[in-house]
């Protein structure tokens, strides 16, 4: 096994109301502030207040979900990553209010058919 990645998941509300442009560069910022790379994306889909983006990267994914007033975010990487700047990024960017957030550590398996035991 290699060391563990980080995966950090916000649940929030927003009264912000969204255009796709937006959310490409708020997905293309946090991915920035953590220092991973940019594989495919991003893409953005959507209108009104009911959003999805997404954006591949080396590292795994980004993702944002927003359905009316609620937003859901999901960074993962394979590797870790301090969680505090892009909350904080988040929460300042999408004007977020309620956030809940968890974070957990996914080992990564160092081979096909290798064990996490």
């Amino acid at each position: 096994m290699i060391g563990p990645g980080t995966h950090m998941m916000v649940d929030a509300f927003t009264r912000m109301r969204f255009t796709a442009s937006y959310l490409e560069s708020y997905l293309r910022d946090v991915v920035e502030l953590v220092g991973m790379q940019v594989v495919m994306g991003p893409f953005v889909e959507g209108r009104g207040n009911v959003w999805d983006g997404w954006v591949v990267l080396g590292e795994s994914h980004a993702a944002i979900h927003v359905h009316g007033d609620m937003c859901h975010m999901d960074l993962f990487s394979c590797q870790w990553f301090d969680v505090e700047a892009p909350l904080e990024f988040m929460r300042h960017r999408l004007k977020l209010s309620q956030t809940r957030t968890a974070v957990r550590e996914r080992p990564m398996l160092d081979s096909i058919g290798g064990s996490n035991a």
